[in-house]
């Protein structure tokens, strides 16, 4: 049950999201259950119905959602090749370095990348816990972060499973606001990842 002081977090989420989809940025398409193929690359086996956005919000990431993309967001990093940008580089200042993947680098380079990505803007970004794990039959590793989203000041919980293959990244992430959120898909977003295979 949302509490008064939720509010106004839940009122920012829904005019953020009405923004996204006003301003046309991506086609919604429904994954059905089953497997599925993300980029050629990557086979995940989905347990319920997600709906995606097949370029995410303007920086090609395949991206799904349950309860909207501003919301809860599954993101799929797919066979990222050594140079390749983790997401558009903005307008930014002089000096800002893009944010490349390089074959070369270790966990804690990758988990800097993320980082990087989601303290754009002036957010916030807290890494919670990092460990190895496998992902899609590889040695790779998992992390979890918190996030405060500048935008509209929601707090985000988020965890990622990722690895290098062949010289290529493979990572998937999944945030979502802290309270009321994040818990309900979030288990979901762990047997995606947990049911990879790279291609």
């Amino acid at each position: 049950m949302m509490t008064l002081h939720t509010a106004p977090h839940r009122r920012r989420l829904l005019m953020a999201a009405v923004a996204a989809l006003a301003a046309g940025c991506a086609q919604i398409t429904h994954v059905a259950t089953g497997d599925t193929v993300v980029r050629e690359r990557l086979t995940v086996t989905v347990d319920k119905a997600w709906n995606q956005f097949p370029n995410g919000l303007g920086e090609g990431i395949p991206t799904w959602t349950q309860d909207g993309v501003t919301v809860d967001a599954l993101r799929f990093y797919v066979g990222l090749k050594d140079g390749a940008l983790l997401a558009p580089t903005p307008s930014a200042p002089k000096g800002t370095k893009p944010l490349a993947f390089a074959s070369s680098m270790q966990t804690a380079d990758i988990v800097g990348l993320f980082e990087a990505l989601y303290s754009r803007g002036g957010s916030q970004f807290t890494l919670d816990r990092v460990e190895p794990a496998r992902f899609a039959g590889q040695p790779g590793f998992r992390f979890e972060f918190s996030s405060i989203r500048k935008l509209d000041e929601v707090r985000l919980k988020g965890i990622a499973w990722g690895a290098v293959h062949q010289g290529e990244l493979f990572v998937v992430t999944y945030t979502a606001p802290r309270l009321g959120f994040f818990d309900r898909h979030v288990k979901s977003a762990e047997a995606i990842a947990a049911s990879a295979r790279i291609r």
